[in-house]
């Protein structure tokens, strides 16, 4: 088999032809990668080598037919196959020296393009800004692909005595393979898509172009090599078919093969590993997005209406969406279908209209983004949704997310790194899997139904949302986490006994308060003061250890508005405000990881005090620039209206959000207990481990009214211009809520990074033609030194006879 396969490998070698095809392949492949407008990694912009494993496929149909197509027709038309068969070799190792011998010249050809891979780690932003890892685990995928096209280049061979014929037959079986059975499987739907969809190359080859290699494509890559070459076999041997012993022999062999890989693709099936090559694992699935994937009962659809002519970023990032959608069906135990809607793509400017109307009367709304056409910066309306449809439900999940301060590079790539959860937990709100029981606490002046409408409305598709009475009720039970928004009036000893067996059993709560209340109608002329609420809770959070500081915070940062009179003639004026402000400073927490500012409004700050076995996590911060007043806190338009020097904001970065974890003691332990309308039974003094959420904004949750009409949670009506915008509270209190009570750990997906791996936009510029004049001139120049060197040894060797 060697002296097969040593052979064909020099003949090659010493033949014109060879550097004649490989330079081809490497002009092909290196215009289309760096020249090319379309397709160009320069103009992409990013460290990778997408359009190398992408379109290489298409250029290897070309290739390796060029390679294989006179390996068998040569030796039949020359006459030389009898010779061949005289030597004491099988059938089988003819042909695997044949076939090794053209696989190594595939690699032969591919390792050239490393130049490719220095170039743009060169051009990486920082230099060497490549996911390295990702990038070898879609080399082995290519160079797999390579394998399965050099078997078919041989069967092709096998067929036929003329080369080019043979040429022909495998361009045509590699085509086919990798994109006519996806073709036909696009004529079907269902589960027959699906199974047609599996015999094709190009869908065992997607995933591991991205550096993500499984097992059952590594075995269908195996097979499919193994079932052509015994077919060629079977070819080769036709002559010999009319010897009975032989063909007993040749279909016996051939049968067995075809065994074994039936055999190994059940097993495959049924016991797969994924092993994701890239260096941030982008590709995998937290566990318990698996698990939940795992209890769909019927087949979902997903809808994707990016469209079609994005930008180059949203073509990355509709890119990730799909392919994340697939991950998802990978682990699903019923069918994930998606499809790709273009609300843009009427013919008319009417039926556009018409599209973009329909949605927006669904609740979506449109995100107004810049591209350029031809030189031209033109405004476009995309809808980054993906609408999920399941058991006759359905439902819209923004997708384009991050915090609105990033440049748009980085909030896209904020938005890629949230795109696994908020699919899961769209799926898992439309599938209804995992419901949990929310009590809202009344009976102490909380904010009013109108007040939290929007809460109230977005969170009822998650959660069951009930009002819990604290004066009817004689223990708080049966919910999986409790909410206080914005108590007005005193707590009496039996309503706190109530809240603290809640925590003792290991309930969860998100406490939003605030410490000073005000009354807005007064703060026109001299003003009025913020008072302290006497809520009688200070012991209670001081146990858990944490307090509420009697303050309220102005942050010049991030400044509100309000509206004022400014003169005698009604003038109403947008006054800065700054005790109203967006908050857009966060620890690193799942919670709020990638999120956007955060409407507050008169918030106070936090600190903690001693409490043993409880972590205490600063999660929200103010900015820099704030002033501190403590009660009575003075509150008048004047004063701030006033206001000229900026440097009065002094008072440093405020917590106004705590996130406390561990084991806590009742507030109640070593106390006398109360004994009216309380269950004192099964008193606990000490909690199993839970969680408590501490926010010194009683408004967070609230959303404001507008001529009766309550607005988005997170509008603030006052803003204009650029300044209108709606901020994160609803992100925020979602992530809260499922960080608390998620027993599945879906939240843990938002800790996904994925590094932005830009190219240096001015190196690019600058040296744009000594980078495209590099990657189309050195593989080939590499190619022919090996030629010449090799071309020299061997007349050097020759010459000493």
């Amino acid at each position: 088999m060697w002296a097969i396969y040593n052979k064909e490998v020099r003949q090659f070698l010493n033949s014109l032809i060879a550097y004649v095809v490989i330079g081809v392949f490497l002009t092909g492949i290196g215009l289309l990668m760096w020249v090319f407008p379309e397709t160009s990694v320069l103009n992409y912009g990013y460290a990778d080598l997408e359009t190398l494993f992408t379109l290489g496929p298409f250029v290897f149909m070309f290739l390796i037919p060029a390679i294989t197509m006179r390996m068998l027709a040569e030796e039949k038309k020359n006459g030389t196959m009898e010779l061949l068969l005289t030597r004491p070799l099988s059938d089988i190792q003819i042909i695997l020296g044949k076939y090794l011998a053209a696989f190594s010249l595939v690699i032969f050809a591919l390792i050239p393009t490393l130049v490719y891979y220095f170039s743009v780690s060169q051009l990486g932003n920082p230099v060497g800004n490549i996911d390295s890892p990702g990038i070898i685990g879609s080399y082995i995928g290519l160079a797999l692909l390579g394998g399965v096209f050099t078997s078919i280049g041989l069967f092709a061979s096998a067929l036929s005595e003329n080369q080019i014929v043979a040429f022909i037959f495998a361009v045509f079986f590699s085509f086919f393979m990798f994109t006519g059975v996806s073709a036909i499987a696009g004529l079907f739907s269902g589960q027959t898509s699906l199974y047609i969809e599996e015999m094709s190359l190009s869908y065992h080859y997607d995933a591991m172009s991205r550096g993500l290699i499984d097992t059952r494509n590594l075995v269908f890559f195996f097979s499919t090599i193994t079932v052509v070459l015994l077919l060629t076999s079977l070819k080769f041997a036709a002559r010999r078919m009319s010897f009975k012993p032989h063909r007993a022999k040749a279909l016996k062999v051939f049968a067995l093969g075809i065994l074994l890989v039936f055999v190994a693709n059940v097993i495959a099936a049924n016991y797969f590993k994924r092993f994701d090559l890239t260096e941030e694992q982008r590709y995998t699935l937290q566990a318990s997005t698996k698990d939940l994937l795992s209890q769909l009962d019927e087949s979902l659809t997903i809808e994707l209406l990016l469209g079609n002519d994005l930008p180059t970023e949203f073509q990355r990032f509709q890119k990730s969406i799909i392919e994340t959608v697939e991950e998802f069906g990978m682990y699903s135990s019923q069918p994930i279908y998606y499809s790709i809607n273009d609300p843009s793509g009427a013919s008319t400017e009417a039926e556009r209209n018409k599209n973009y109307q329909g949605w927006m009367d669904l609740g979506l709304s449109p995100t107004r983004i810049i591209d350029n056409d031809n030189g031209k910066e033109v405004q476009k309306l995309i809808f980054p949704y993906a609408v999920l449809r399941y058991q006759g439900r359905s439902a819209g999940i923004l997708l384009l997310k991050g915090n609105q301060g990033a440049s748009s590079e980085v909030k896209l790539n904020q938005s890629i790194e949230g795109i696994e959860y908020e699919l899961a937990t769209g799926i898992q709100r439309i599938a209804d899997i995992n419901r949990k029981r929310i009590g809202l606490l009344q009976g102490h002046g909380e904010l009013d139904s109108l007040s939290i409408y929007w809460f109230v409305r977005d969170f009822i598709e998650s959660y069951d949302i009930e009002p819990v009475y604290l004066k009817d009720e004689q223990e708080i039970k049966d919910y999986d986490a409790i909410i206080m928004a914005k108590p007005t009036e005193m707590f009496s000893r039996e309503d706190k006994y109530k809240i603290d067996q809640y925590i003792m059993r290991g309930g969860k709560a998100v406490f939003m308060l605030d410490a000073l209340g005000v009354d807005m109608t007064q703060a026109g002329g001299a003003g009025t003061f913020a008072m302290p609420y006497d809520l009688d809770l200070d012991d209670l959070f001081f146990r858990y250890g944490v307090r509420f500081e009697k303050n309220v915070v102005l942050d010049v940062q991030n400044f509100g508005r309000y509206p004022v009179i400014t003169d005698n003639s009604g003038t109403i004026t947008n006054l800065r405000w700054p005790y109203f402000f967006g908050a857009s400073q966060f620890s690193d927490h799942p919670i709020t990881k990638n999120l956007d500012a955060v409407y507050l409004r008169f918030a106070g700050s936090l600190d903690t005090v001693a409490s043993k076995g409880i972590r205490k996590m600063p999660l929200a911060f103010t900015s820099a620039y704030t002033k501190i007043f403590n009660a009575p806190a003075p509150v008048s338009f004047e004063a701030i209206a006033a206001e000229t020097d900026p440097s009065i904001y002094q008072g440093g970065q405020q917590v106004w959000a705590y996130l406390l974890e561990g084991r806590f003691s009742s507030n109640f332990k070593n106390r006398v207990l109360p004994k009216d309308g309380v269950k004192t039974t099964n008193f606990k003094d000490e909690s199993p481990h839970t969680k408590i959420l501490v926010i010194s904004d009683g408004d967070i949750i609230r959303n404001e009214i507008q001529r009766g009409q309550p607005l988005d949670l997170g509008l603030n009506p006052f803003a204009q211009g650029a300044e209108k915008r709606v901020f994160a509270n609803k992100d925020f209190l979602s992530n809260s809520l499922a960080y608390l009570i998620d027993d599945n750990g879906l939240i843990s997906a938002r800790n996904k990074e994925i590094k932005l791996r830009p190219l240096d936009r001015l190196k690019v510029r600058e040296e744009k033609f000594k980078w495209q004049l590099i990657n189309l001139a050195l593989p080939i120049v590499l190619i022919v030194l090996f030629g010449v060197l090799r071309d020299w040894v061997r007349r050097r060797k020759y010459a000493r006879f």
